[in-house]
C-alpha cells in the first residue's frame, strides 16, 4: 500500500471516531427507580377504630384508653413491594400533647416496613389528648402522606 491510502485510512479512522464521539448516544448505567404509589398502615390490636368525617382529611382515626401507661406500634409499608426506598417517616403535626408521648421508628429494609413504637405516660381521670401524625414515603414524592389522629384517654 502507498504512502497516501495509509494516510486516507487513518485519517478517515480518526475522523469516524471524532464523530461518534460527538454525535453518538453517551454510555450511561440504567438503574431504574421504582416510587412508593401508596401507604399500607397496619395498626395494633388494642387501637379502636373511629370511622373519620366526610369533610375530614384525616383518613385514621383511633382511640384507646387505659388507666395507666399505653404502648401500640404502628406499621407502614410501601406498595409496591419492588420500591427502591422502603423507608417511611412519621412526624408529629402537633405540639400541644407532645408531652403525653414519645415514639421511636424501626426501619427494616429487607422486607420493607417501617415499625413507629408509641410509648404514653398515664393521664389524668378523664382527660383525652390527640395525637396528630404525617405519616410519608422517603422517595421524594411530597403529595403522597397519610393523615393519622389516635385519641388517648383515661378509663
Amino acid at each position: 500500500m502507498k504512502k497516501p491510502v495509509i494516510l486516507i485510512i487513518a485519517l478517515i479512522y480518526i475522523l469516524a471516531i471524532v464523530v461518534v464521539g460527538f454525535l453518538g448516544i453517551p454510555a450511561r448505567v440504567y438503574n431504574p427507580k421504582t416510587f412508593v404509589t401508596d401507604i399500607n398502615l397496619v395498626f395494633d390490636d388494642k387501637l379502636e377504630r373511629i370511622p373519620p368525617k366526610e369533610t375530614d382529611k384525616v383518613e385514621f382515626r383511633y382511640k384507646i384508653f387505659s388507666d395507666g401507661a399505653i404502648t401500640f406500634n404502628i406499621t407502614a409499608k410501601p406498595v409496591p413491594n419492588e420500591v427502591t426506598n422502603k423507608k417511611c417517616i412519621f412526624e408529629k403535626l402537633d405540639d400541644y400533647s407532645s408531652d403525653v408521648y414519645t415514639f421511636t421508628t424501626e426501619t427494616n429494609e429487607n422486607n420493607g416496613y417501617t415499625i413507629a413504637s408509641f410509648t404514653c405516660s398515664p393521664l389524668d381521670a378523664g382527660e383525652i389528648k390527640c395525637i396528630s401524625l404525617k405519616v410519608r414515603p422517603t422517595d421524594g414524592n411530597k403529595l403522597l402522606y397519610k393523615l393519622i389522629d389516635i385519641y388517648i384517654g383515661n378509663k
